[in-house]
């Protein structure tokens, strides 16, 4: 897998327009830098060569645009040399709409700036026109360049996000809040831990080439992963087991196993992979559900009631670390958070819990308007379970994105930050 020490390539499912400058390596942004080392389908225009040869990694697909509109300053009619493949400037934005879809991390580099180049005004109003989501990282020069209906310039600019996940998911959200112009502000409210004891799990994983194995979360996978290779085993222990899971994400961390995914619902939650699971099972067929000490489990039921022999071992825990919200509550009293985020009822919890229930109730009454109208910040839940545990503790609820997902949480702020006017 392509990349560079622990940061990760953001978001799969995400086209990332990057401005290359002049064509000098040196002059490439640190954010440019980490892209393209992470990149595994580079599109570029001619002139940029020396900052791929410089940067990208030696494994990615390099794909010349040539053709008019083939970026600023550039000859238009003649490919880069030693380009292995070439795209027309036509069928730029199709072609990286189709490998974004097959889960590729996918770089279009410029030269100078996206906001300023014709290329990539028409390749994003294309890729809008597809449903593709995109995020834009400027380069030299920079320009204040606009389209109608689609934000090139930061779209968050000078927005600050309160971002709530575990430290070792946080990462890649508060990576692309600040590609978008945001700043993000880190509260760790839950940690995810391994289980003390195993022993459930560990005699499933032993006999696990059979049934189906139903994975709800990127945690789950790991935790099995772990588990896996405490006892001496690898993915070949599930050969012949079919699996099931929850979103693009959990399947892509099931591919970094050697894995692929059977089933993937169309909608990402828990409640729609029991549903489309109780169609495929067979009476008496074993469903093996690693999960977390605090799932709900009243959903998966439904399984039996079809006749399978359903098997929830607990594979991790989830810690609330209310403490952590302890700097969130300071900035709240103070005005400074702009947009809370939430991708999980138990951070909600965490937050209410450390945060305060006299300064939940102060700061964030739901009677009150969200900012740019009224004062309190903006609420944006990764789905309807955490949205709907922050109605319950009073929590306002402004946004839930169409894909729940942590792109589809980016999706939402993007949207809000458009709303607000980049105040």
């Amino acid at each position: 897998m392509a990349g560079s020490g622990s940061w990760q390539f953001p978001f799969p499912g995400w086209v990332y327009l990057v401005g290359g400058g002049p064509g000098d390596p040196g002059l490439l942004t640190a954010r440019a830098r980490r892209l393209l080392e992470g990149a595994e389908v580079i599109v570029f225009d001619p002139g940029l060569e020396g900052c791929l040869r410089s940067v990208a990694a030696p494994t990615a697909q390099r794909v010349a645009v040539t053709g008019e509109g083939a970026g600023e300053g550039a000859d238009a009619t003649v490919p880069a040399s030693g380009a292995g493949t070439v795209v027309a400037a036509g069928l730029v934005a199709s072609r990286l709409a189709r490998w974004v879809r097959e889960g590729l991390r996918v770089v279009r580099l410029y030269r100078g700036d996206p906001a300023t180049s014709p290329a990539a005004r028409d390749e994003a109003r294309r890729l809008v026109a597809a449903g593709v989501p995109f995020l834009v990282v400027p380069g030299v020069p920079s320009g204040a360049g606009s389209i109608p209906g689609v934000a090139l310039e930061p779209p968050l600019s000078g927005l600050r996000v309160l971002v709530t996940r575990a430290a070792e998911q946080a990462g890649e959200l508060a990576e692309a809040i600040r590609l978008l112009g945001g700043e993000p502000v880190e509260a760790p409210l839950i940690a995810i831990r391994p289980v003390t004891e195993a022993g459930e799990l560990d005699e499933y994983l032993r006999d696990g080439g059979h049934g189906w194995w139903a994975f709800t979360s990127v945690n789950a996978v790991r935790a099995v992963a772990h588990r896996l290779q405490a006892l001496g085993l690898d993915a070949r222990a599930l050969a012949g087991a079919r699996l099931a899971a929850v979103g693009e994400a959990t399947r892509a961390e099931l591919a970094r196993l050697g894995l692929r995914a059977d089933l993937v619902p169309r909608e990402f939650t828990g409640e729609h992979l029991w549903s489309a699971l109780a169609a495929e099972i067979v009476p008496g067929e074993r469903v093996v559900w690693p999960r977390g000490d605090r799932a709900d489990t009243a959903p998966a039921e439904r399984l039996r009631g079809r006749g399978a022999d359903l098997r929830a071992p607990v594979a991790y825990r989830t810690v609330l670390q209310p403490q952590e919200a302890r700097a969130a509550r300071e900035e709240l009293l103070a005005g400074r958070l702009d947009v809370l985020t939430f991708a999980s009822p138990s951070a909600v919890e965490a937050f209410v819990e450390g945060v305060g229930r006299d300064v939940t109730a102060r700061c964030l009454d739901p009677r009150q308007a969200p900012r740019p109208v009224g004062q309190r910040p903006r609420v944006v839940c990764i789905g309807p379970r955490s949205a709907e545990r922050a109605r319950r503790l009073g929590l306002p609820v402004d946004r839930v994105p169409a894909q729940y997902t942590a792109a589809g949480l980016v999706s939402a702020l993007v949207e809000q930050g458009t709303a607000q006017g980049g105040e």
